[in-house]
This record gives C-alpha cells, sequence and structure tokens, in this order.
C-alpha cells in the first residue's frame, strides 16, 4: 500500500509539471519544426495541341522500323564517341522501350549550362525576396513556390544538351527566414521536367549524320522505342544571411564545373 501510494503520488506529480509548467508545442522551441522546403509543383500542363508523336505501339511495325531503330542505337554510340554522353544516356533510354522516368541533376545542367544556372540564381533571388516581404512581424518564416519557366539548352550553349533535352522545364522551392533582428536566412532547391519525346517534322545533325525526328518518333508509334518523363531536384543551397536586398551567390553544381 505504501509503494502505490508513492507510484499515485508520482504520477500526480508528472501530470502536473506536464500541464502547468511546460509551454503547448506551438510556443515550446524544444518542440518548434521549421518549415520545409516544398517538392517540386505538380508537372506543367500538356500543351494543348499534345506533346509528343502520338500513341504508343498504335500502329504495326515492319522491318525496316526495326532497321531505323538499329540505326539509332548506333547514332546514340556516335554521339557517346563525339563526347554527347547526355544525349547518349537519353537517347539509349528512349530506345530502351521501358518508358521508365529518368532522373538528370540539375546541378549537372547548371554545371554545364552557365546561362540556366544564372536564371536559377535569378529567380530563386526574386521569389526569396518577395517571400521575405510577406512575412508580418518581426520574425517568422514563408515557404516559396516559382511558377514553372522554360529554359532552351540552344546548339550554341551545349550541343550536349541541346540533343539530350533541348527545352525543359525548371521551378525553385525554398523557406526563407526572418529574424528579429531584421535579418533572416534562406534555403531552396531546383527542380526540373521535361517530357522526352521526337515531334515530327524537324531534322537533327549529330556529327556526319542527319535524321528526320519524325522516323526517331514513329518508333514510339510502334511500340519499338518509348516517350517518357525527366526529372530532377537539386541538393539543398543555404544562404546564411538573407535579406530582400541579399545578392545570393549562385546555386550550387554539385562540385562540378
Amino acid at each position: 500500500m505504501h509503494h502505490a501510494n508513492r507510484l499515485v503520488s508520482l504520477l500526480f506529480l508528472i501530470t502536473t509539471l506536464l500541464t502547468s509548467h511546460i509551454p503547448i508545442a506551438g510556443a515550446n522551441p524544444l518542440l518548434r519544426r521549421d518549415l520545409a522546403i516544398p517538392p517540386a509543383p505538380a508537372p506543367p500542363t500538356t500543351p494543348a495541341d499534345g506533346d509528343g508523336i502520338g500513341p504508343y505501339d498504335s500502329e504495326d511495325a515492319g522491318l525496316g522500323d526495326y532497321a531505323s531503330k538499329a540505326k539509332f542505337f548506333g547514332i546514340a554510340v556516335t554521339a557517346g564517341e563525339l563526347g554527347l554522353e547526355n544525349a547518349e544516356r537519353n537517347m539509349r533510354h528512349y530506345l530502351g522501350n521501358s518508358g521508365d522516368e529518368l532522373n538528370i541533376s540539375p546541378e549537372s545542367l547548371m554545371s554545364d549550362l552557365p546561362t540556366f544556372r544564372t536564371k536559377v540564381q535569378a529567380i530563386a533571388q526574386n521569389s526569396a525576396a518577395a517571400a521575405y516581404k510577406t512575412i508580418k512581424g518581426t520574425s517568422g518564416e514563408k515557404a516559396f513556390t516559382s511558377p514553372w519557366e522554360v529554359f532552351y539548352a540552344l546548339k550554341e550553349l551545349s550541343w550536349d544538351w541541346y540533343f539530350g533535352l533541348g527545352g525543359f522545364s525548371f521551378s525553385v522551392t525554398g523557406v526563407v527566414t526572418k529574424t528579429s533582428g531584421g535579418g533572416g536566412s534562406l534555403k531552396y532547391k531546383v527542380h526540373i521536367f521535361d517530357r522526352y519525346n521526337w515531334d515530327a517534322g524537324k531534322s537533327v545533325e549529330i556529327g556526319p549524320i542527319t535524321f528526320d525526328d519524325t522516323e526517331l518518333g514513329n518508333l514510339h508509334l510502334k511500340g519499338l522505342a518509348r516517350e517518357y518523363i525527366v526529372r530532377g531536384s537539386s541538393g539543398i543551397n543555404e544562404v546564411a544571411a538573407f535579406t530582400p536586398t541579399t545578392v545570393i551567390p549562385p546555386p550550387s553544381t554539385g562540385g562540378r564545373g
């Protein structure tokens, strides 16, 4: 009985401490959780006239189509030998006919395409500054997500990415923090998205070889290759001291370049 009274007293003491001396979770710094960086936004809207050459495996394949597929495998090899490694990998994935998503690092794109990196820097800067200004009071946090924008990897910027992706979409998501002293901080990620396909009516040259996009796209219609989605998200970029007037450094290329 003596031990039972001690247990009751202990439970009463614990309950009292929890209900009268420990603040609720929202006010307890030990239980406070920072805002998480938002994920990539929903994929860009598919164009009204479609995106791609047509339905997969909707036409019968003939011997000529199998010969075309063998030819394009050879073209992919040639691209690799010319140093166009991303163009080779992406075409091989298309010809592999799985339709699986392919992950591409935004860091590698920013390393190879300095103009793209500069554009990402500007979007992150402007989005973070706008979010910071919406924080009411002397301190707080605000998450932000920029709309998808399109960047074109032109031949004069990179032959490899021109053949590997061409145009692709990108977005920046992050969290900006405002501190009572008038300062703040920023952390953000870069996201990319593309639908890898070969539309009709274009021609492409890789080294000494010229081919029409329609021939390559037809392999999707014949069920011998398959269009696919490209996605990628960067690591976290952090700016320890940030205000709306801060000029942030270029985003990380992950040690590349």
